[in-house]
Formats: C-alpha cells, sequence, structure tokens
C-alpha cells in the first residue's frame, strides 16, 4: 500500500471513529443529564409536579362477593358467591405539609385520598344491596366467644335485641365507607368502651391521609431514591414477629431511579398489609409505543410461614399459621376478624377455593407493574387484594353452631393506574425517537463525510497522474543516437542542415 492509499484508509477511519465518539462521547450523556433532570423532585420539574398532584387517572375498582345461599350457609352447607362490580372510584392523591431536607435529600409529607364514585364506569350504583357476612358480628365472637357460656348468651341475647345477625344485606357504599354496627351502638350507650360503632371495609380511608411519611428524594441514589424512610414516623412496623418482617422496603410504588437494570429487584411497600413486595422482572414489552419491563411479585411472596423461613415473622399465633397465599392482618388492622389474600384465592392453598362455590381464579387477577426502565416511570400498574371474613363455628352462638368454619370472600380491589398520553408521547421523542432520529442523521453525515474525503482524494490522485509526463516517452534530441544507415525525410534533413543566416556587419 503506497502513501496516498494509506493516507484515505486511514482519514476515512478517522472520519467513522470521530462520529463514534461524537455519539458515545456527547449524546448519551446528554441524555442522561435530561433524564436526571426531568425525574428529580425539585420545584419546577415534571416529576415533582406529577408527585405532588398527579393529574393521571387512578381508579379503584371494588368487586363484591353476594353470598346467594345464606339460610343453607347457616345450615352447615358451602357458601355460594357471585362477584358482582366493578363499582368504579376515581381516586385522587395530593402531598400536604411537604417538607425538604438536604444531605441526604428528602420528603417528609401527608398523601391525602379521595374517592370519587364513577357511575359510568361501575356495573351498578353504590345503593346495590350486597348480602354477607357481619364483620361486627365476627369481631363480637372473637372477643366475647372464648368466656363462660353464660357471658356468651348475655351477649347473643343483646345482639338479638338490637337486630345484629350473622348475614346482613347492606349497600355497596356503606359496605365501602361504613354503617352503624347496632350492638356496638348499644355497647357504647352502656358506657361499654369501644374503638368505634361504624363498621366499613374503608372506613375513615376517604378524604383523609395515612399519616406522615418520609422518602429518599435523591434521583442519583440508585439504592435508596424514592424509598420510604419512615412510615408514620417510624423506621419499622411493629406488628409482626421479627425484625425482617418489620422492615419497610421500597417506595410506595409510584416512584422507581431512573436507568433500571433488568436484574433488579425492587420492593413496594404496601400499607393496606403492612408489608412489602419484592418484585422480579419477567421481560419486555411495549405500552403506548414505548419499551416497558413487567414485574410481578415473587411467586413465594405469600408462602405460609410453615413452609417459608423469610415468612416466618408473618405468622401471629406459631405455630397455627396460614397456608399458601393467605395472611393474617389482625395485627395490621386491629380488632377486624379478617383476612388478606390474591383474588379468588389465586395460587392459594387449594383447601380455600374448594370450601367456598363460585369462584374462578386467573393470572389476570396478580398484582402487576409495567416500568420504563430509562426514566423509571411507571406506565401501568395494578395492585389487586381480595378481604376475607373470618367464620370459625362456635356452639355457644347460634348462628354460628352449624357453619362450616371458611375464609369467605367479601371483597376484592383492583387499584389501577396509567401515565397519560401526554408524559408518553414526551418519553417516546425525547427518550427514544429524538436519540434515534440524531443517531441516523450523525451516522449519515458520517457516511456522506467519508464519501466525500475519498472522492476528493480519488480525484486529486487521477489529476496528479494525468498531468506528470512520463519519462519514457520523453528524450532530448541532443542525446539521440542515429543508427548508422537510417535515413531521414527531406523536411528533417533541411531542418536537420539549416544553419543560422550570418550576421550582416
Amino acid at each position: 500500500m503506497n502513501l496516498n492509499k494509506f493516507v484515505i484508509v486511514l482519514g476515512v477511519l478517522a472520519i467513522f471513529l470521530f462520529g463514534f465518539l461524537i455519539t458515545l462521547v456527547i449524546l448519551d450523556p446528554i441524555i442522561w443529564l435530561v433524564v436526571y433532570e426531568k425525574t428529580e423532585l425539585k420545584s419546577g420539574t415534571p416529576s415533582f409536579q406529577q408527585w405532588m398532584d398527579p393529574t393521571i387517572d387512578i381508579f379503584f375498582e371494588a368487586y363484591f362477593f353476594n353470598l346467594t345461599n345464606p339460610d343453607e350457609f347457616l345450615a352447615g352447607e358451602k357458601p355460594i358467591v357471585q362477584q358482582m362490580g366493578p363499582y368504579t372510584y376515581r381516586e385522587r392523591r395530593f402531598k400536604t405539609e411537604v417538607k425538604r431536607s438536604l444531605y441526604p435529600t428528602m420528603f417528609t409529607y401527608k398523601e391525602v385520598k379521595q374517592y370519587i364514585f364513577d357511575l359510568e364506569r361501575s356495573a351498578g350504583p353504590e345503593t346495590d344491596p350486597i348480602t354477607t357476612v357481619s364483620l361486627g358480628y365476627l369481631g363480637v365472637d372473637v372477643k366475647f366467644g372464648w368466656l363462660p357460656e353464660l357471658v356468651t348468651k348475655v351477649v347473643e341475647f343483646l345482639e338479638n335485641r338490637t337486630g345484629e345477625h350473622l348475614i346482613i344485606t347492606r349497600s355497596v357504599g356503606e359496605l365501602m365507607w361504613g354503617y352503624e354496627d347496632p350492638f356496638l351502638a348499644l355497647l357504647k350507650k352502656a358506657f361499654i368502651p369501644v374503638p368505634n360503632t361504624m363498621i366499613g371495609l374503608y372506613l375513615d380511608k376517604n378524604n383523609t391521609d395515612d399519616g406522615i411519611i418520609t422518602i429518599y428524594g435523591d434521583n442519583k441514589d440508585k439504592q435508596n431514591y424514592g424509598h420510604i424512610y419512615r412510615y408514620r414516623g417510624s423506621s419499622h412496623l411493629s406488628c409482626w414477629k421479627s425484625d425482617q418482617a418489620n422492615q419497610i422496603n421500597g417506595s410506595d410504588g409510584s416512584l422507581f431511579h431512573p436507568f433500571m437494570s433488568s436484574t433488579e429487584d425492587p420492593y413496594v411497600f404496601s400499607a393496606d398489609i403492612c408489608r412489602s413486595v419484592q418484585l422480579q422482572a419477567v421481560g419486555m414489552t411495549r405500552l403506548r409505543g414505548v419499551p416497558v419491563m413487567k414485574y410481578l411479585p415473587y411467586t413465594d411472596t405469600f408462602d405460609s410461614p410453615l413452609t417459608s423461613e423469610k415468612n416466618r415473622g408473618f405468622c401471629v399465633n406459631w405455630p397455627d399459621c396460614m397456608a399458601d397465599n393467605m395472611f393474617d392482618v389482625s395485627t395490621c388492622i386491629p380488632g377486624a376478624p379478617i383476612t388478606m389474600s390474591l383474588p379468588h384465592f389465586q395460587n392459594g392453598d387449594p383447601s380455600y377455593r374448594d370450601s367456598v362455590i363460585g369462584l374462578n381464579a386467573t393470572d389476570e387477577l396478580n398484582t402487576t407493574f409495567y416500568i420504563e426502565p430509562i426514566t423509571g416511570v411507571v406506565f401501568f400498574a395494578a395492585k389487586k387484594l381480595q378481604i376475607n371474613a373470618v367464620v370459625k363455628q362456635n356452639h355457644r352462638f347460634t348462628e354460628l353452631a352449624r357453619v362450616k368454619s371458611v375464609y369467605l370472600p367479601i371483597m376484592f380491589m383492583n387499584e389501577s393506574f396509567s401515565v397519560d398520553d401526554e408524559t408518553a408521547r414526551s418519553i417516546r421523542s425525547s427518550i427514544y425517537v429524538g436519540p434515534v432520529v440524531t443517531k441516523t442523521i450523525m451516522s449519515i453525515m458520517v457516511i456522506v463525510l467519508a464519501v466525500v474525503v475519498i472522492s476528493m482524494a480519488v480525484y486529486h490522485c487521477v489529476r496528479r497522474r494525468h498531468m506528470t509526463p512520463s519519462s519514457a516517452a520523453y528524450t532530448p534530441i541532443e542525446d539521440a543516437h542515429i543508427a548508422e544507415g537510417t535515413t531521414l525525410d527531406n523536411d528533417d534533413k533541411n531542418e536537420t542542415d539549416t544553419q543560422p543566416p550570418s550576421a550582416v556587419a
């Protein structure tokens, strides 16, 4: 390879290397800076505004289980339930009393939740009647059922006088937000201390906050960004039986750090069940044209404490522990004779589903997160939990004497939200379309520049070759050797023999 060709090749390689370095050294860091700037919890940024007062649609869907054979159930037969719903509420959240601290960056606040019934998205009005069991009646059984029979007879007499029964029919709104229990009201009138005479699955949850919360707010801190530092003023819970179970891990599910890896297993803290749930990535998909990572809870998250060492601390009364995918929340929600599970006892012990007629578990009932990994923005999330009444046979109470002990489903909730169209378009254009277009344009420019350089180099070489005479084609006449016997033509002769004229004096 001669020098000219070597210079051309070297120049082309330098152009391509320069273009690659421009893309790698300048473009990608610019994207990183933009992402960190946009996702920072700082006044004026989109992330801060959405965190303070989200404009996205959050829906709370309540599905109730209507007991269709109450008389047969009281007589000892299996309960038959019919799913009713959804009864949909628009959920609005906003932060109050926000305080920011530095070193490290933290935010302390209260989050208010409001629920507004959405009839258009519901199967019926809030006045729809639902037949189920009375949590008040079951609570009395838990509180007094172990006392001497004479006491239980007095309690049962008072229940009958007030119209308190195991089977009740109440409206959706009453079951959700509360109704006055007649027996508890009687106790209060008799100056017997009771915490509340109202009973409701989400009593005192509408237009209220969940206490003071403190989170880490530095989005460059991948280990802690969005994680809850203190919940209700404490760095840990106190309702479980081990330090590990009482840990508060992860965020509330609305904040994840930018540039997430598929190997990460983030935690989400669920206040409904007073525990953290670990998620695992199960694959990439696309939502609204944007690549997102799908996350599901680990399949062993709610394994029985009897078989799962890591869940040992969640057993309230060892060794009387729940089987798989049923968790006792009596210490999380004191006084409530309820348990939590996945909807329709999904992935639960077969005995739970076999004891109730009318259930149909599917994978669609799993809690799911879809997270855009570069920004950490949650594109879609759905939290699904079921509330079950703990019904135990007790011969001291007439209405519990013949029923079979069962975990009777009352309601399951599907709390979900998805990112708005404007945010999705912004992320798609700024994180995916924009950089791809920029890189494509830069690549084309590099290729065009390389072609121009090559063309100019080739043109220059060809031009030099045509302009430079060959040494073999030119010989001075003085040095030419005329062979003997060679004759010149007349013109040559004349030209050769002609002498210049003499100068005239």
